[in-house]
């Protein structure tokens, strides 16, 4: 089982779609501002798709979606089908890990944009989680998410996942902080930035190791989601042009 995932994690999207909307909205402008260069999308580990709007999707005539979680498919068609189907758009669902399958996917559809939906957040939690072995498996990740942009060199591709998360309370109620557009600068301390502060965050957040999926000078948006009472996660998207590969 997904331990980002499952019957806990749908039920909580199920129970928290209003608390969540102005998130989902945030989202939904982000991606309306995406002009997809291409008509086939790989859509990894998107769950049931809980936060993403079916209009984006229908941009597209092919959608090929990768999930580990068992519930997802179902859960996924349940939300979004009847919209793609019709917009004419042609959509299948695999069960399986995607960031393992990763280089076979991008083989299989060397033609296909890919958004990575709140997957490359979840990744440190697919380890062990204490010892020395959680140490390895937590660099490793780092590792690998820091190089993901050279690897999709030249391809049109996007993600929004995790960048922190801890506890918090708003200042004031309905005062979350806004969606932000804004340049990636290298070396930007995550620490340094008041984004966050109406939040008023609450001891030490949980970095979620994705500060370099993107590489420096790349648009992103910071959007706050309210995951459950008294606790936020700080979500960053980004979408990246395609661009001839440097030989």
């Amino acid at each position: 089982m997904n331990p980002s995932g499952g019957l806990r994690w749908h039920w909580r999207a199920w129970r928290s779609q209003r608390p969540w909307q102005g998130t989902r909205e945030h989202l939904a402008q982000w991606l309306e501002s995406v002009q997809p260069a291409c008509d086939e999308l790989l859509l990894l580990g998107p769950s049931a798709g809980w936060l993403l709007p079916s209009a984006f999707l229908a941009r597209f005539k092919h959608v090929h979606c990768w999930d580990i979680d068992p519930f997802a498919p179902f859960l996924f068609a349940r939300r979004h089908g009847a919209a793609l189907r019709a917009a004419g758009v042609h959509w299948t669902y695999q069960r399986g890990d995607a960031w393992a399958n990763l280089d076979a996917l991008l083989a299989a559809h060397p033609q296909a944009a890919v958004l990575f939906d709140n997957l490359l957040g979840q990744l440190r939690f697919h380890g062990p989680s204490s010892g020395p072995e959680a140490a390895a498996h937590l660099a490793a990740v780092e590792r690998r998410l820091s190089r993901l942009h050279r690897s999709l060199g030249g391809r049109e591709w996007g993600s929004v996942h995790d960048l922190l998360s801890g506890p918090g309370r708003l200042a004031q109620p309905g005062q979350e902080p806004s969606m932000r557009k804004r340049k990636l600068r290298a070396g930007a301390p995550l620490a340094q930035d008041g984004w966050l502060a109406g939040l008023q965050p609450q001891g030490q957040w949980l970095d979620h190791l994705t500060a370099a999926v993107f590489a420096s000078g790349t648009t992103v948006y910071d959007m706050a989601w309210p995951f459950k009472p008294g606790y936020w996660h700080w979500l960053q998207a980004g979408w990246v042009a395609a661009r001839p590969v440097k030989r």
